[in-house]
């Protein structure tokens, strides 16, 4: 979906911030999107007021150019990428150790149930 008025396409943005951002940047840029959200004002204005000179100012006036309904879609896309990369360190192994495959060993008379 781009911006009629525009041409900023929020894919664009989303990619991005996978190429160039780190964690703290992208959490940083939500933010700000939701506290403009919240407080009727821009993405710049929020940035300005925050002091969040580590995101640039191109990406800020992309935020700023895109509709309402299409801001909060990029805070979701940011948001969801941010959960990805948590629950991708959670689930990945830190110490990774090779597990053998151990034989099973029949065991002939093992009793039974109906033994006790």
């Amino acid at each position: 979906m781009t911006n009629r008025l525009t041409d900023v396409n929020p894919i664009d943005i989303i990619t991005h911030i996978e190429q160039n951002f780190n964690r703290t940047q992208a959490t940083g840029l939500n933010c700000l999107i939701f506290l403009s959200l919240r407080e009727q004002t821009t993405v710049a204005y929020q940035r300005k007021e925050w002091g969040f000179e580590d995101i640039p100012e191109q990406i800020v006036s992309w935020c700023d150019s895109l509709e309402e309904c299409g801001l909060i879609q990029l805070a979701e896309e940011i948001t969801a990428g941010l959960l990805d990369e948590i629950i991708a360190a959670a689930v990945e192994p830190t110490n990774a150790q090779i597990i053998a495959m151990q034989e099973i060993e029949a065991k002939v008379n093992t009793p039974l149930l109906s033994d006790y």
